[in-house]
């Protein structure tokens, strides 16, 4: 008598034929957790915040100080990483991808929940040098005749050193001279006045903006024109292709034929990232002769406007005075990308195939030579462990050490061509680093490998639009948004377990892993939610078995579906909560005539025809299981499951393949499928 048993529910292979996919594997598995050998449904997101922006939610970050959180967003692709300075209690954190590289703490990043960081709330990463060698003019004196040289540096509030300026000319004189030190650069300026601009000129496409100074502006970074009356076309947000320090001119991407003069006090420029120059000071150095050779050691520390100093101090003094740190610390270009930190303290970011490393534990500090350079452009890069992971156009790379100027004796490049096809669809694992590539999903690590090569041929897998995929890893899982038809999805590969593949039909345009707290957060409508937070309310799963084959054709005329559907107290809880919340929030908006659900009204174009803002109502109860049975590809019987007693199939009919769907919120252990009642005790 034929009979079939299905347990242990497993996922998707999309590379398998239907009939040639194991008991317990699936041809549609959504919304399902399939981790323990049961059907599950999925809890459903949980709302943490409403956030209004321009479009839809890209990148986001979750601070938290002394209790309280806060959210940041992003229409565009930008990597974060929190500060790995000890001690730090201000919530520091560092960002690429919005601009030039910046950073911003919890304080300064505006009020909670708030959109990007604007120029109120980050500074530019890195203390932009002075430029101009101190005037060394040492008075008349009595002593042992001496030669000095000095060099100073700009130092930010947090701590935060540049490079030093060009060295004074070698000045000798008598020891005990007052050596005077004038024409110091002052602090780098964030904003100023324009004094002629005009476009098109001398090259089609771009504007030639004349301001009053540009000494703290680099090629790349961004700036924004204001009341700029004879050249409208100005009155923007741009980022500079040039920079020519001696005429005091930039050059922006502009096409116009619009001319400005400057009229009185109109027209003016601002950074769109600031260096933190409020508090900066500048710290003085002079050389000295020490065992370990000549030296430039600390004299004294001055306000950062101070353009002139007298020095008095001795030798035996200055000679206590550290060693200049920052000879050759430098601001990280303005058009890196992917800003990560490794566990030592270092961080690395990438420019174009160069990978670039901060002195340990100062991200603000990047020598020029602990860059390295690879044969191919780099894509994205990653961590796992001390190792960093490059994926490129073409062969990927890993870079394993602990000091920034060797990085373990540089790049180990593999001997296979697995191009990263997209930057966000990068996730860093415990066992390695997993991004897709033409032939599948690549982890990077100890067994690098084609992971889904079981699960998809390359025609399956590139059918999933690999080159828009965004991802994390949690609990050791690719949790992976994509688009298809112009939406959103989402899918989740297990690559420990036998829950492969599964697919998800939430419609999110971001995802973020909390490092802090391992918790999910997912984005979509421009709202963040927490995943799977909501243990109340469950998504409706679709499970559809393989098609089961059998020599000739028989009439299956009994099915038993074991299912659980009690509520454990806290779904019970958080079920009662959900009802509440909604009901209460769709009361406030009726309250206030918020509901938006006026074809003539301010929601015109957010909502479907007929629909509002309202909340839809949760249920207060997990009860809902359908059961059907498909003959020859033809619906045969279709029943509500209440419990796990078994029931009768209809007849009328022979087959020789059968499937079986099951949809729902409930939890099922097993499926059984016989010819007769007594059929299915025995199997």
């Amino acid at each position: 008598m034929t009979a079939f048993r299905i347990a242990g529910f497993s996922g998707l292979v999309p590379r398998l034929a239907k009939q040639l996919l194991a008991p317990n594997q699936a041809q549609v598995a959504t919304n399902c957790r399939l981790t323990s050998g049961d059907l599950r449904p999925m809890n459903a997101p949980s709302l943490v915040f409403s956030l209004i922006i321009d479009g839809d939610i890209v990148s986001m970050f979750r601070m938290e100080k002394d209790g309280n959180e806060k959210w940041l967003v992003w229409d565009k692709d930008v990597d974060v990483a929190r500060s790995p300075v000890a001690g730090d209690s201000s919530r520091r954190f560092y960002y690429t991808g919005d601009g030039e590289p910046r950073t911003s703490d919890f304080d300064l990043a505006g009020a909670a929940p708030a959109a990007s960081p604007t120029a109120s709330g980050c500074y530019v990463l890195g203390v932009f040098p002075p430029l101009a060698p101190p005037i060394v003019t040492p008075a008349a004196g009595t002593g042992e005749l001496v030669t000095r040289s000095y060099v100073y540096t700009f130092v930010t509030q947090w701590g935060e050193e540049s490079r030093p300026s060009p060295a004074s000319l070698a000045t000798s004189s008598k020891a005990d001279s007052a050596w005077m030190l004038s024409a110091m650069d002052s602090v780098p300026p964030n904003s100023g006045t324009v004094s002629a601009a005009v476009g098109n000129m001398p090259v089609a496409g771009q504007a030639t903006v004349t301001l009053d100074n540009v000494f703290g502006l680099r090629a790349g970074e961004e700036i924004l024109f204001a009341s700029v009356a004879g050249m409208p076309d100005l009155n923007d947000r741009f980022k500079l292709i040039n920079v020519d320090p001696v005429a005091k001119k930039i050059v922006v991407a502009l096409s116009t034929s619009q001319t400005y003069t400057a009229g009185g006090a109109d027209g003016t420029w601002a950074r769109s990232a600031p260096h933190h120059a409020d508090g900066m000071n500048k710290r003085i150095y002079r050389t000295l002769t020490t065992p370990s050779g000549t030296e430039y050691h600390y004299v004294v520390t001055l306000p950062g406007a101070a353009a002139i100093y007298s020095d008095i101090a001795p030798d035996s003094a200055v000679a206590r005075g550290e060693v200049l740190p920052s000879a050759t610390w430098e601001m990280p270009p303005a058009n890196m990308k992917g800003i990560v930190i490794l566990a030592n303290g270092i961080t690395a970011g990438f420019v174009g195939n160069e990978v670039l490393f901060s002195e340990p534990f100062k991200p603000y500090a990047w020598p020029p030579g602990y860059r390295q350079t690879y044969d191919q452009d780099i894509v994205a890069i990653g961590l796992s462990g001390t190792t960093l992971v490059g994926m490129t156009t073409g062969n990927p790379f890993t870079i394993t050490g602990v000091e920034p100027v060797t990085m373990g004796g540089g790049m180990e490049k593999l001997g296979v061509a697995w191009p990263c096809m997209a930057k966000r669809g990068v996730a860093s694992f415990a066992f390695g680093v997993g991004y897709p590539a033409p032939q599948g999903m690549v982890i990077i690590g100890a067994n690098s490998d084609i992971v889904t090569k079981d699960l998809f041929t390359q025609k399956e897998w590139a059918d999933l639009n690999p080159d828009t995929f965004f991802a994390v890893s949690a609990d050791n899982r690719y949790y992976c948004g994509y688009s298809v038809d112009d939406s959103m999805l989402m899918f989740v590969i297990d690559k420990a377990e036998n829950a492969s593949f599964i697919k998800v039909n939430q419609k999110i345009t971001a995802i973020w892993a909390d490092p802090a707290t391992g918790k999910l957060y997912v984005a979509g409508d421009r709202k963040i939610y927490q995943w799977e937070g909501d243990m109340g309310t469950k998504l409706s799963y679709e499970w559809k078995s393989r098609e089961f084959i059998t020599a000739s054709p028989v009439n299956y005329g009994a099915a038993k579906v074991d299912a659980d559907f009690d509520m454990s107290e806290a779904e019970l809880a958080s079920a009662q909560n959900a009802h509440n919340t909604a009901i209460a929030a769709n009361q406030a908006l009726a309250g206030f005539d918020a509901m938006d659900d006026g074809l003539a009204d301010s929601a015109l174009g957010e909502y479907e025809i007929g629909g509002d803002a309202m909340q839809a109502i949760p249920p207060l109860s997990i009860d809902s299981l359908q059961f059907q049975l498909w003959a020859n590809g033809v619906l045969k019987f279709t029943k509500q499951i209440d419990s796990s007693r078994a029931f009768r199939l209809p007849g009328g009919y022979k087959a020789d393949n059968v499937e079986m769907v099951l949809s729902g919120n409930v939890k099922v252990t097993g499926l059984v499928l016989a010819e007769t009642m007594d059929g299915l005790r025995q199997a």
